[in-house]
């Protein structure tokens, strides 16, 4: 295994991102707070007020003060390993899965089961599985996501789609959903609408988080293996990404690959606009889509598409993670910061930010009240949870994405068909993890 000087220079050489950072609290002022004070840093501003609120009593009862830090996100991951080799580090880090297991590898963050206890219990148990690593938990989940389907009623329910029982088979057998997507553009086509703004059937797009992860996943296949390897490039890998890239191409049934590669919001705004039947994306779309909707027209939301292995929400979770230090002390503080940070007192403030969903289960009931009050029923996401799909996992695992990405938007664009191009992002992947 590399040594830890040789984990933190590749966490520098990576970048995780790109210039000097500009650290603040919640009123963009720089933050100097003194050494007995802990540092929360995280990546968005959205959440600074309700974490300060809530640290309050915290800080009442503990007698620690506790600093809330935003950055933005390319920042973020730019500052943090520079700050871990300079020992300039904030205490408390928000942290995904993709960059997880370099810190851990690198010693840099320290275990949180012990702080925690049986309070681990208490949270959503797919989001803290991602956090875990060979039994030992690393970073204790604050908000999880996950991917939906949502449907636009004006166009499906004409042609009589349910969407909650869609279907996907790339072998043709029960292929609902492409019955449905080539229904509802059938009957759009002949309802006036403008020619030359054309209404689609899905979001058949490359979005590893929103289609491409449970497509694969609810095939039989897997982003990756068990040893972090990627391995989409699986038979049922390559027969999802075609069917889905078939959709666009062939069928016509969603926008073209062209156009989604050029603007990966594509989608959703074609939903927004009405142009676009059904749409699979995540949950962190919600605060998008009730704004630009704005009550235009009838929406609601569904769990994702099925494929022949069943249903396969992705879920990722934003966790939070202490950093190791020298200090008794301080690592004791810390302990006791992350073991609040894991309590509803600590996420409720969270339900309203949009950013996702709280981890506590205690919170669920208020995250589906948030959203019940701006006309939207949430309560399908938290259905079908058995079996989901993963996100990036293991070191420089965000790396090799991105490598995979470029190449599998050729199978989109038409320039690359899947069975040559997915073996392809699969060396690319695991070489850019291995570098």
């Amino acid at each position: 295994m590399p040594s830890r000087r040789q984990l933190l220079a590749s966490l520098a050489a990576l970048g995780i991102a790109s210039t000097a950072s500009a650290c603040g609290r919640g009123s963009g002022e720089d933050a100097e707070p003194d050494e007995d004070t802990l540092v929360l840093r995280i990546w968005d501003e959205r959440a600074v007020a309700p974490y300060e609120e809530a640290l309050r009593s915290f800080t009442e009862e503990s007698g620690i003060e506790v600093a809330v830090e935003a950055q933005a996100w390319d920042e973020y991951w730019t500052a943090l390993p520079q700050d871990l080799a300079t020992k300039s580090a904030a205490d408390v880090y928000w942290m995904n899965t993709a960059n997880l297991v370099q810190l851990q590898q690198a010693e840099s963050i320290v275990e949180v089961g012990s702080a925690v206890g049986d309070a681990a219990g208490a949270w959503e148990t797919a989001a803290t599985e991602l956090y875990r690593r060979e039994d030992v938990l690393w970073g204790v989940p604050q908000l999880w996501n996950v991917s939906m389907l949502a449907a636009d009623r004006a166009l499906v329910d004409p042609v009589e789609v349910d969407p909650r029982g869609l279907v996907f088979d790339p072998a043709g057998g029960n292929d609902t959903l492409r019955e449905a997507a080539l229904a509802t553009m059938a009957a759009s086509a002949g309802s006036g609408t403008d020619a030359r703004e054309p209404v689609y059937g899905f979001s058949a797009q490359a979005d590893r988080t929103g289609v491409l992860g449970p497509f694969i996943a609810g095939a039989g296949g897997a982003w990756q293996g068990e040893d972090d390897a990627f391995s989409f490039a699986s038979e049922q890998g390559i027969s999802a990404v075609q069917y889905l890239a078939d959709l666009a191409g062939v069928d016509l049934a969603a926008p073209p690959g062209v156009q989604t590669a050029a603007d990966p919001a594509l989608c959703r705004d074609l939903f927004i606009g009405g142009r676009l039947a059904l749409l699979q994306s995540g949950s962190y779309d919600l605060p998008k889509l009730v704004a630009g909707i704005d009550g235009a027209f009838a929406w609601d939301l569904h769990p994702v598409v099925a494929g022949p292995q069943g249903r396969r929400p992705l879920v990722h979770a934003t966790a939070a993670v202490g950093i190791a230090t020298d200090s008794e002390d301080r690592t004791a503080a810390i302990a006791e910061l992350l073991a609040f940070l894991g309590t509803a007192d600590a996420q409720r403030g969270l339900v309203a930010t949009g950013l996702g969903i709280p981890a506590h289960r205690d919170l669920r009931g208020a995250w589906q009240e948030h959203w019940s009050g701006q006309g939207v029923d949430v309560a399908p996401l938290l259905e079908d949870m058995g079996q989901v799909a993963m996100p990036e996992l293991g070191a420089r695992s965000a790396a090799g994405t991105a490598a995979a990405m470029t190449i599998i938007q050729e199978v989109f664009t038409g320039e690359a068909e899947a069975a040559e191009a997915l073996p392809r992002a699969q060396a690319a992947a695991n070489e850019a993890a291995a570098a």
